[in-house]
């Protein structure tokens, strides 16, 4: 049954073919610390199956000894009383399995539940440290509600197989065996008879196996569709109202999981025929012993008792009892799989960005940033950056302008080693930014996003979160430069207030200038701002850009700009366009030279002029 060709998927599902020793060593490290509850949980198991085989020997004792004696002799008082005594025995020992059989059974659920929870910790937060390290294009590439339902309901299905069927495939192959063992001790042409069944069973249990596993692997995919489908829409469900498109993402998300009950049908019609099928096979083994074993027993010198066939029932109830168990069982394994070939995935994923052998510890930076003939592309053939050279000396002010999609924040990203370039390299204080570890480089930088984000926590939290261990009153002071204190205080608890899953409770503005406390708070020597200033009001921005004075002074800035009026003072300004830099200087020089840099400015003006 667990052959090579037990995990081989067929049908078109798009996921790596899967196999026993692949899932063996992604899983082997999680089992192993639990090997002493799952063989406490075995030895449980065992023990029930040696009790489980009490009861028939017990009805064997009780036709045989008590009531075939009373009906076969006349009524008499020693006869009445020895029979009542060792109807009494048989009652007690009944009673006495059935108790220590319940009791072992609460141990190893509770030993096993327990087990089961340790396991999905270990395995989820070995996902999340390994989802942690992976590179931003895995991130580009999936989506999150896919990822979420792997951490979640594809670590429960691998929880499952452990708590449920892990024990169980070992002892119900040994009560398999056992029990057939006792059969052939009993009666040798009986127990052939009661076997006659079993090439069918295996022949319908290979049958369903072949077309489940596709079907198993679908439900799991379709089930991640769903909830990728769902956590778009909670994430974006302003942009849904405000476009009236309620109804049209509710007849997606409805094609999303018609889909997935179209594949739980297909699941269900297969169980539907499967499983009713396997159970007649199952029950016609104890139709075939109890015609042939009542046969024997009636002929003129019967070749067994009563009680043997009332045992012998019993017994082959128990044969095709382990075998429909292991059915079940194969059938969880195959839905473990699906879950566990949709981990393994992530495990197998290799980060585009790591740490090279022999890595160093960046040294407390200067702030020197230089680009020599960098270039870059996030698809093959497709250039983003092309030949860019620039240096950046401590303390510069360096100003990015151009056009939306001339590869600004692109040029950004390589700084803090988000991504590597195809072509040249970026050195940080004369070191390639990939001859250093990573976490020892990103300690040295502040990002400010134009894609502000913020974490469902309180103001506190998230302007501390550069820097854990900074006080109440360094926290006060970061805001008070950003200019966020006037607005914090009025919240209903001041710094303590909670700010919703990304800030949803507070304004564009008020998030980027909480996201400027949080840079400020973090005091690295190297900052980064893009578009930093996007989304406040003139007001504020005045104010914002003298707090940004002060913090850039002494500090290596890249300042990506939309308004170009904010980047007049800068040491160098950086005219992108098509990946490459086609001007710099400074402000005026630019204006001088009435190229690109000129024309955009004259561009904005006008505009600003026209509004």
């Amino acid at each position: 049954m667990f052959g090579p060709g037990f995990f081989h998927r067929t049908g078109d599902s798009p996921a790596p073919r899967p196999s026993l020793r692949r899932l063996a060593r992604h899983f082997g490290p999680f089992f192993r610390p639990y090997r002493g509850a799952l063989a406490g949980g075995t030895l449980c198991v065992l023990i029930g199956l040696a009790l489980g085989k009490m009861p028939p020997l017990i009805t064997r004792f009780l036709v045989d000894r008590v009531l075939a004696p009373v009906a076969a002799a006349p009524w008499t008082e020693p006869l009445y009383r020895a029979s009542l005594r060792r109807l009494g025995i048989a009652v007690a020992a009944m009673l006495g399995v059935s108790l220590l059989a319940s009791w072992l059974m609460a141990v190893r659920t509770r030993v096993m539940r327990r087990a089961g929870a340790g396991l999905v910790l270990d395995i989820r937060l070995k996902v999340y440290a390994h989802l942690q390290k992976l590179s931003l294009r895995f991130y580009d590439a999936r989506r999150t509600g896919d990822i979420m339902s792997r951490i979640t309901g594809d670590v429960e299905a691998v929880e499952r197989l452990f708590t449920g069927f892990g024990d169980r495939v070992l002892t119900d192959t040994l009560n398999l065996a056992v029990t057939a063992g006792i059969l052939f001790a009993m009666n040798a042409k009986l127990a052939l008879v009661a076997l006659l069944p079993l090439p069918a069973l295996i022949a319908a249990i290979r049958w369903f196996s072949r077309r489940a596993r596709p079907l198993f692997r679908q439900v799991r995919d379709r089930m991640g569709g769903i909830h990728a489908k769902l956590q778009d829409n909670i994430s974006g469900i302003r942009v849904i109202r405000a476009f009236n498109t309620e109804e049209l993402e509710s007849e997606q998300f409805a094609r999303e999981n018609r889909e997935f009950y179209a594949t739980q049908m297909k699941e269900a019609d297969l169980s539907a025929r499967a499983f009713p099928m396997i159970r007649f096979i199952e029950g016609l083994g104890a139709i075939l012993v109890t015609a042939v074993g009542g046969w024997m027993l009636l002929r003129p010198d019967p070749e067994i008792s009563l009680g043997d066939l009332f045992a012998f029932s019993a017994f082959v109830l128990q044969l095709y009892q382990p075998i429909g168990m292991l059915f079940h069982a194969y059938t969880h394994v195959l839905q473990a799989a699906a879950g566990g070939e949709r981990i393994a995935e992530f495990l197998e994923e290799a980060p585009d960005i790591a740490d090279r052998p022999g890595a160093i510890e960046l040294p407390p930076a200067r702030g020197e940033v230089v680009f020599e003939d960098v270039s870059f592309q996030y698809q093959d053939g497709i250039p983003v950056l092309d030949r860019v050279n620039l240096r950046a000396r401590p303390g510069e002010i360096v100003a990015l302008v151009g056009h939306s999609g001339a590869g600004k924040s692109t040029l950004i990203n390589l700084i803090p080693r988000f991504y590597d370039p195809t072509a040249g390299r970026v050195l940080v204080d004369g070191h390639d930014v990939r001859d250093v570890r990573q976490d020892s480089l990103r300690r040295q930088i502040a990002i400010v996003l134009q894609d502000t984000f913020l974490f469902n926590g309180t103001v506190l939290e998230n302007i501390r979160y550069g820097r854990r261990d900074a006080t109440r009153e360094e926290v006060a002071a970061a805001a008070r430069a950003a200019f966020a204190d006037e607005f914090i205080e009025q919240l209903p608890k001041g710094y303590d207030t909670e700010i919703g899953e990304r800030g949803v409770k507070l304004s564009g503005g008020q998030k980027q200038r909480i996201a400027i406390a949080r840079a400020l708070l973090a005091d690295r020597r190297i900052l980064i701002l893009d578009e930093a200033t996007s989304m406040v009001d003139s007001r504020a921005e005045t104010m914002i850009q003298q707090a940004l004075a002060a913090l850039m002074r002494g500090r290596t800035t890249f300042v990506i700009a939309h308004r170009l009026s904010t980047v007049r003072h800068a040491d160098q300004i950086l005219v992108i366009e098509g990946g490459r830099i086609v001007e710099r200087g400074r402000h005026d020089e630019l204006l001088a030279r009435n190229g690109a840099y000129a024309a955009m400015c004259r561009e904005q003006f006008r505009d600003t002029i026209s509004a």
